[in-house]
């Protein structure tokens, strides 16, 4: 998970372009579930939120940059059209 951490930010702030291209192929809505933001100092494990999601960063409110970003979270409501 910390490995995925430190990529998102190397594409975001790196290759933000790429994050736009995949921007346009990203379908669905979160649902919720936290396992995107389970390390995140600002995630409430018991409830199950965000302490911060009204004024989280941008690059949260992006998430999922690429579909690596989901490959493993079963439970996410975003995909990625082909």
């Amino acid at each position: 998970m910390l490995d995925g951490w430190i990529r998102r930010r190397i594409v975001w702030y790196l290759k933000n372009s790429q994050v736009l291209a995949w921007r346009v192929k990203r379908r669905g809505e979160c649902v919720r579930c936290g396992k995107c933001c389970e390390l995140c100092l600002a995630h409430d494990a018991k409830n199950k939120r965000c302490r911060i999601y009204v004024i989280r960063p941008s690059i949260c409110k992006a998430f999922p940059l690429t579909p690596e970003d989901i490959e493993n979270i079963q439970t996410c409501g975003f995909y990625f059209k082909k």
